[in-house]
């Protein structure tokens, strides 16, 4: 009997359950082994840590607890979208990775449930559906830190905790209705839009709480521990990812360069092209990303699985490897000449790719541009928001794409114009030649 639709779809969920839960035990045997500490130690460590850029929870909560917190969060959005009901789009898939990668350094099961909960007041205020709440709602924990930095600061109180949690349920309620309007300033072209809006928000935040004398330090923790064992599970997971895709694709990769060739402007892979192929481009997405690490010689750590996971979901809803390409180049240009050290290419790089669509529409060269101006802004925008905005990178691609936008379009239009001032030039000089061709036969048969 011949499988239907419904029934590979519903084969690849028992598989995708079975590696999921397959995996988990691996780390918890490998936490184990690789380390002494307790898992559940380690994650009240990440859960009661200050998570301001960059704080890596490999290096303060150990592999297992670590990956304990990412899975507690990807269940509970899991759990949010089978609850609601909620329809799998690419945007969804999208909200899934990139939550789940920064779940790695910056978000953890605390500091994220506030922003839900003001979500929740949100959609009743506004009258509505929490559905149509969820995507940005689920981006908007971009700004967890903020809650770690009030709730968990040396000198914080019972009365911390309550201001934390209240500060992110405000961010919560009011990040949806500046998201739609603060697309317009990019026009689509920055996917990670959230990151735009949080960098907005952080930047007036930030602010306040500046003025109050309230302290924020940068920190750079970061981990080097578990490089070999990261790029194994990786490698499975993406392995894993188009194998499913290729099977629910009739076991062909049918229609693939054409997924490929989409410009990756304002789309939903997977209504467009299918779960299947939709899953092949996302693994194979993770690999350009292990690759582009590799290149620069660094080893995998929470901030690059963020980015590389990033990168993931947001195959489903416009990079691919031919529109991500040219800003990888972009980027790395910027090392040379410069003093940029190899960890700022590899994160700017990776979430970088936010601006896909600009090479998508606009061709490779204005794609390579926008990823060198993005390494030179990236660097110097983070101070607005004192790092408590983990989407700086979407922040960066939000101010690139929306001054180069306009510069594109310019220089397009002013070239669509000399191409038909030339085309009018090349029809009234054909025109001419046809008179005079005319004139000399006339003048021919006459004589």
């Amino acid at each position: 009997m011949t499988e239907t639709t419904q029934q590979k779809k519903q084969r690849a969920k028992i598989l995708t359950a079975v590696l999921a839960t397959l995996l988990f035990l691996i780390f918890i045997y490998l936490d184990a082994t690789i380390t002494d500490d307790n898992i559940l130690q380690g994650l009240k460590t990440i859960a009661t840590s200050q998570a301001v850029l960059i704080t890596d929870y490999f290096l303060i909560g150990g592999v297992g607890a670590t990956f304990l917190n990412a899975t507690l969060i990807f269940c509970f959005n899991l759990a949010l979208v089978k609850l609601l009901k909620i329809e799998i789009t690419g945007l969804i898939i999208a909200s899934f990775f990139t939550v789940y990668g920064f779940s790695f350094f910056g978000k953890n099961i605390f500091n994220v449930l506030p922003f839900y909960l003001g979500g929740i007041l949100y959609s009743y205020y506004d009258h509505t559906d929490f559905r149509e709440v969820f995507p940005p709602i689920s981006f908007s924990t971009a700004l967890a830190p903020f809650v770690s930095e009030v709730a968990f600061r040396t000198d914080s109180h019972e009365v911390s905790y309550i201001n934390a949690i209240l500060l992110g349920i405000i961010l919560g309620f009011i990040v949806t209705p500046l998201a739609k309007k603060l697309v317009e300033f990019h026009k689509g072209f920055n996917l990670y839009n959230l990151g735009f809006v949080g960098g907005i928000i952080g930047a007036v935040i930030t602010a306040i709480l500046k003025l109050y004398q309230f302290p924020i330090a940068p920190k750079s923790l970061i981990s080097s521990r578990y490089d070999l064992f990261l790029r194994i599970i990786c490698c499975a997971l993406f392995f894993f990812l188009i194998l499913i895709g290729f099977y629910l694709n009739g076991n062909s990769f049918q229609n693939l360069i054409k997924l490929f060739s989409d410009p990756g402007l304002k789309v939903d892979f997977v209504k467009k092209y299918g779960l299947g192929l939709t899953l092949i481009n996302m693994g194979i997405m993770g690999f350009v990303g292990l690759i582009f690490v590799y290149l620069w010689g660094q080893p995998l750590n929470g901030p690059f699985l963020a980015g590389i996971f990033t990168t993931v979901g947001f195959s489903a809803c416009g990079e691919t490897v031919f529109n991500t390409i040219p800003i990888l180049l972009g980027v790395s240009f910027g090392k040379f000449g410069t003093n940029t050290t190899e960890f700022t290419i590899i994160l700017s790089g990776l979430f970088g790719t936010a601006l896909a669509p600009i090479a998508g529409v606009y061709g490779f060269h204005w794609g390579i541009i926008a990823g060198w101006l993005h390494i030179a802004v990236v660097q110097s925008i983070g101070v607005v928001h004192g790092g408590l905005n983990l989407y700086n990178n979407g922040f960066a691609a939000g101010i690139v794409a929306g001054v180069l936008y306009p510069v594109i379009d310019v220089v397009a239009t002013h070239t669509a114009k000399s191409k038909q001032v030339f085309m009018e030039k090349q029809k009234r000089f054909h025109e001419v030649l046809r008179m005079i061709r005319e004139k000399e036969e006339k003048k021919s048969e006459e004589e």
